[in-house]
């Protein structure tokens, strides 16, 4: 059965000629500003021919014309429009009138003409300050979101490509380019030879990461939206997917915050995606960083691309070389272990272990180009298991650990910290009951004795015994200023009671908004700052090199992790070169990476010193070791 028409004759409508005429006006208005400046164009001609016509027909001309031709008609109408004061000088009232008539047709229409122009100028002006014209680039780095982020990340890539002769960051998100830009400018004060451009666009409509030319870069950094997590990270990828027809050719990093979201996106996208979940890596990194004093500071100097970073090259001429030899390869860079071929991280290997075909040499170096060879091969003798365990005879220290707030990393930094301390240790955790309730503080068995304190004040916690770390952590509840607004409050009184007691615990503190990171006043040596910066490191340690997360989840926890031992317990006090402390650390089967020197008030670390460095050690002195 055939549908009825019941579309309405336009004919048929009781509409007035007005409301057609203004119709047809909004219509042409709608079309752009091309098409007002046409019409108003040739409403504006018709008006000077009309007047042309006036004069011509009644034989007058109107005051400045040169003769009295259709031409000069034309011209001098012309110009009383585009110019009121033109007519001034007109004499008789009939040529006044003409004159008036046609100024203020330009009053009205040839005003609004011009103003369409300026507009039009002005938008185009906007549209390239916010940047919508594709990048002409290639090799270069996207970051795909306008997150708090993109400020901390950018100069981390800044640093890693420092050496290079040229660099580009290309950040496409729907934030105002001069905002983003002034937030980059304020992190980043020396960009070296990295050139920063802006798109404003929408990460997760194919047509604007088109923009950005993807397919031409060499890395992508997915970012969520403020208020999209996960499904704005997914949806980008998947935007990213289509327009470069599959993600084979091109490195992404994307951040996540559930390890399920991680999962399926590797499954779906194949070896070159490579999800971050930050909270949990933020978790690994300061665990890690809980179990020793001067910790804190090594994963600082490798997190950060400022001094030596982790490296893996593939090198031709050490194929084949015993690793034994290897590591004294360099003057400037110490040798840690071998990448396979099938991904299997090897650190601190057997002196025997050679690197195959295909294999690579992981590194600590400062920059992968300029690696000096030694000028002479020397093979380092190791001394084996029983030197091994005399470097590590120091029996784990006895700690009292004071944890004031509580969330979900509270378990994670306790966990990572009991592997390495004493049976005798004891922790107390003190909550604000108003935040969380004491059952919902959740600590696993960890083999020390853990007592929760609900208490409303931090003047009421006790210090006795005294701590030797106190762990300050932020209410999740809460939002990010007012939590890390308590947390500092927390720390300064914390400090000056401890100052009064005489005692000097170290301070671990986390912030959660990353722009408060400027906020804490960590003096201490060994002090710690938790924040969403280190997430930011991450994120361009894995879109320079991916397979570094391996080496790090390695030397953060793995058979082969980073450790301080003593000097003294190395027979390394006095005064040695840096040779002498890697050939005195692998004596006893420890790769040495760098030292740190307690007597120092700052305790800096000095991780891959050249070999030809001369320092004094005291016996209090620590050898930072891959052991």
């Amino acid at each position: 059965m055939r549908q009825r028409n019941t579309q309405q004759d336009p004919s048929t409508f009781d509409v007035s000629l007005r409301e057609r005429i203004r119709y047809r006006f909004d219509n042409v208005l709608a079309r752009g500003t091309g098409a007002a400046l046409f019409w108003l164009g040739a409403v504006t001609v018709a008006a000077v021919l009309v007047s042309s016509v006036l004069l011509s027909i009644f034989g007058v001309t109107l005051s400045g014309s040169t003769n009295g031709t259709w031409a000069e008609d034309i011209w001098q109408s012309l110009l009383r429009i585009l110019d009121t004061g033109t007519m001034a000088a007109d004499v008789g009232w009939g040529r006044r009138i003409l004159a008036l008539l046609v100024t203020l047709f330009g009053v009205l229409v040839a005003g609004t003409l011009i103003g369409i122009i300026a507009a039009g100028v002005e938008d185009r002006i906007d549209s390239m300050r916010r940047g919508r014209s594709v990048v002409i680039e290639s090799g270069h780095l996207v970051i795909l979101g306008g997150s708090s982020r993109v400020p901390a990340i950018v100069e981390q890539l800044v640093l890693a490509n420092a050496a290079r002769e040229s660099n580009t960051i290309v950040v496409l998100a729907e934030v105002d380019p001069t905002e983003l830009r002034r937030s980059v400018v304020e992190a980043v004060s020396d960009r070296h030879n990295t050139r920063i451009v802006y798109r404003f666009g929408n990460p997760r409509v194919r047509a604007d990461i088109a923009l950005a030319r993807v397919g031409e870069s060499r890395g992508v950094i997915v970012l969520p939206q403020e208020d999209g997590g996960d499904v704005s990270v997914v949806h980008t990828v998947l935007a990213l997917n289509a327009e470069l027809g599959g993600l084979d050719s091109v490195r992404v990093v994307a951040e996540v915050a559930d390890t399920t979201t991680a999962d399926r996106l590797v499954q779906a996208c194949g070896p070159t995606m490579h999800p971050l979940h930050t909270a949990l890596a933020i978790a690994r990194v300061s665990a890690f960083a809980l179990r020793q004093r001067g910790l804190s500071r090594v994963v600082n100097e490798l997190a950060d691309f400022g001094g030596g970073d982790l490296h893996l090259t593939e090198r031709a001429e050490l194929v084949g070389v015993p690793f034994d030899e290897v590591i004294g390869w360099f003057t400037n860079a110490r040798p840690l272990g071998f990448s396979r071929r099938d991904g299997r991280i090897e650190l601190n290997p057997s002196p025997e272990s050679v690197m195959a075909v295909g294999d690579r040499l992981i590194v600590l170096a400062d920059d992968l180009e300029g690696l000096e060879p030694a000028p002479a091969t020397m093979r380092i003798e190791s001394g084996g298991p029983e030197a091994l365990r005399s470097a590590h005879g120091s029996k784990p220290v006895e700690e009292h650990i004071l944890v004031l707030g509580w969330n979900p990393l509270g378990p994670h930094l306790l966990g990572g910290w009991a592997t390495q301390t004493s049976a005798s240790s004891t922790v107390e955790v003190a909550i604000d009951p108003r935040h969380i309730e004491p059952a919902d503080v959740g600590v696993a068995d960890i083999g020390v004795d853990v007592r929760i304190s609900p208490t409303l004040e931090t003047s009421s916690l006790s210090l006795d015994p005294p701590p030797t770390t106190i762990v300050v952590l932020g209410y999740t509840s809460l939002d990010a200023d007012a939590a890390d607004a308590r947390t500092m409050l927390d720390v300064m009184q914390l400090r000056r009671r401890c100052a009064r007691s005489g005692i000097t615990p170290r301070l671990v503190v986390q912030l959660l908004g990353e722009e408060h990171a400027d906020l804490a006043d960590l003096t201490g040596p060994d002090d710690f700052l938790i924040s969403a910066a280190l997430g930011s490191q991450l994120i361009a340690q894995l879109i320079e090199q991916p397979e570094r997360r391996d080496v790090l989840l390695e030397l953060y926890g793995g058979d082969a992790s980073i450790r301080m031992v003593r000097c003294d317990l190395l027979d390394l006090v006095g005064t040695f070169t840096t040779q002498d402390v890697v050939a005195a650390a692998y004596a006893a089967g420890l790769l040495a990476i760098g030292w740190r020197q307690t007597a120092d008030e700052s305790a800096r670390v000095v991780l891959n010193p050249d070999s030809s460095v001369r320092v004094t050690f005291s016996p209090d002195d620590e050898i930072i070791v891959v052991s």
